[in-house]
């Protein structure tokens, strides 16, 4: 059988974090900085304040609108060669991770910024990695206009993948841009039918959204196009410094969301961010690598699932700033918890330090927990097949099992896993082969995966029109 889920609220304790995340946007509202956004929502039936910009949400129009999410929705490669779904009774999908600021080279222990070439070498790198479902921008390159970064590292993603892709605009003219590009890139002027990817778009923390980002919001999910809810909430600084306190406020911020997003667009595909950061009070430093964000990511889940909606986590998540032991605890520990709680949607394979670094052996090195936490999970089927009672009587008390029919026959199953970045030789043939560490295997297997002809659906043609939508772009925020 599978592997039972991870669990840390009863079902008593999750109904009292959701009528308190209620209570407080019923009571204590948002703002929403837009005055576009507020007459929309004044039109829909919210109590508005335009002298104070805030916006209280009525808990029968927040359940309408979780009831008008979907469960589950399906997404399409670039190329429309495949797809598959995110939610609720689906396997968990892993993406690659976004938003680093810097490349960690692991050799000389340098930081350096990106480029917009190094965002498309991971682009590249995970549409090769087997256990990677979405790619997104790890990262806003630094050697392009700075206002139009985030266009030219989609830009890369499309030229070096055809998986789907994730990407977090901040602005409605970026939204505009991108849904001119997908719909270049995907030759379809209808975006909702078959996405090709996830939009990310972050309310800020303490309960309010910003007005650009509420206006981009509104603007791509009247596209039908998915999107990912993720409040920035950090535990003692943008949130209250308790697991539970932090997890209202967030739920209350998702919640705000979703009714938006519903309420411009009914059944617009949703994704609700399960955790949260904290505020190390002694250093200033924002964590996302202790034992508590895993919980509070599990919980996050939870509420994910009693609002039968997918659910979105970042993992791997480690706080050190280098490729050392505590970045295997913790990137581990990250990934386990979001397989063991069925999280839909896990973002962030080659980063750690807090998500500022990077690293393409790190990547490899990430996509190797995932295959073992995927196997993790899977558990044991037990039938009359599995039991090899037949093998057992057949081979007898001293015998040997090499030779037997049942161990060829179970070589060509999926029960046991191989690997070629973790050390699985006996320790004279290690020795004797030169002793290498997991860096050194997952750096000969990132050369190999680079090495693979780049997959993009870019041609000429599509390539000049989206520098035509980039230059366009960069000449009217001047």
């Amino acid at each position: 059988m599978e592997l039972s889920k991870s669990r840390v609220l009863n079902d008593h304790e999750i109904e009292m974090v959701h009528k308190a995340s209620l209570e407080v946007l019923n009571d204590v509202g948002l703002i929403i900085k837009s005055e576009k956004a507020r007459n929309f929502l004044g039109k829909k039936g919210l109590d508005v304040n335009h002298n104070t910009a805030i916006v209280k949400f009525n808990p029968q129009v927040v359940m309408d609108a979780v009831e008008s999410t979907p469960k589950d929705f399906e997404i399409f490669s670039l190329d429309r060669s495949y797809s598959f779904k995110i939610g609720q009774g689906h396997p968990t999908r892993i993406g690659i991770g976004f938003d680093s600021l810097f490349e960690y080279n692991y050799k000389d222990n340098t930081r350096n910024p990106f480029t917009k070439r190094a965002v498309g070498r991971f682009a590249q790198l995970g549409d090769n990695l087997d256990n990677v479902d979405i790619v997104g921008t790890q990262a806003y390159p630094q050697d392009v206009n700075p206002k139009a970064c985030l266009l030219h590292g989609v830009e890369a993603l499309f030229k070096s993948t055809i998986k789907p892709i994730i990407f977090a605009p901040e602005k409605e003219i970026e939204v505009d841009s991108i849904i001119e590009m997908i719909k270049v890139v995907t030759d379809s002027d209808n975006i909702e039918k078959q996405p090709a990817g996830i939009c990310l778009m972050s309310p800020s923390s303490p309960l309010f959204w910003n007005s650009e980002t509420v206006d981009g919001f509104i603007r791509i999910t009247r596209e039908g196009f998915p999107c990912l809810i993720l409040p920035g909430i950090l535990a003692g600084a943008t949130g209250p410094y308790g697991i539970v306190g932090a997890l209202v406020q967030k739920n209350a911020e998702v919640l705000s969301g979703i009714t938006i997003a519903q309420l411009a667009n009914k059944g617009t595909p949703l994704l609700y961010r399960n955790g949260g950061n904290r505020l190390e009070m002694r250093l200033g430093a924002n964590l996302l690598g202790t034992i508590e964000s895993f919980i509070f990511s599990v919980a996050g889940t939870q509420m994910a699932e009693y609002y039968d909606m997918p659910s979105h986590g970042v993992a791997p998540n480690s706080d050190s700033c280098t490729m050392d032991e505590q970045t295997a605890i913790e990137n581990t520990q990250s990934l386990m918890s979001g397989f063991e709680s069925r999280t839909s949607l896990i973002m962030n394979i080659g980063m750690f330090g807090s998500a500022k670094l990077s690293n393409l052996e790190q990547a490899v090195i990430d996509n190797e927990i995932v295959k073992l936490a995927r196997r993790y999970v899977r558990g044991v089927e037990v039938n009359e097949k599995t039991l090899m009672v037949d093998a057992i009587k057949r081979v007898g008390p001293q015998g040997n099992y090499i030779g037997d029919p049942s161990t060829l026959e179970n070589l060509k199953s999926d029960e046991f896993t191989d690997s070629e970045v973790l050390n699985r030789k006996d320790l004279g043939v290690w020795v004797k082969e030169g002793c290498s560490n997991i860096i050194d295997r997952a750096s000969k297997e990132v050369f190999l995966l680079l090495d693979n002809e780049v997959r993009t659906v870019i041609d000429d043609k599509k390539s000049k029109s989206i520098k035509r939508i980039i230059d366009k772009y960069e000449s009217e925020i001047g």
